[in-house]
C-alpha cells in the first residue's frame, strides 16, 4: 500500500511539472510578434467594427427620437 501512495505522489508531481512546462512554452510562443498580413487583417477588422459602431449609434438615435416614434405610430394607424 505504501508503494501505491509514493507512486501516486510521483505521478502527480510529474503531471504538474508537465502542465507547467506546457504553460510556459505556450506563453512564450504567444508573445511572438504578429506578421504583417495578420496586422493588416486586424486593422481592417477594427475599421469595420468602428464603422458598425457608428451605424448602430445612428440607428439608436433614429429609434429613440420622439418625432420618428410619432411618425411610426401615425403610419401604423393606416
Amino acid at each position: 500500500m505504501e508503494f501505491m501512495k509514493w507512486f501516486a505522489l510521483i505521478m502527480i508531481v510529474f503531471t504538474i511539472a508537465e502542465v507547467l512546462k506546457y504553460a510556459i512554452k505556450h506563453k512564450a510562443s504567444s508573445r511572438q510578434p504578429k506578421t504583417d498580413p495578420e496586422v493588416a487583417h486586424l486593422k481592417e477588422r477594427l475599421a469595420s467594427l468602428e464603422s458598425l459602431e457608428e451605424r448602430v449609434k445612428t440607428l439608436e438615435k433614429i429609434v429613440t427620437d420622439p418625432s420618428e416614434t410619432l411618425k411610426r405610430e401615425i403610419n401604423g394607424l393606416s
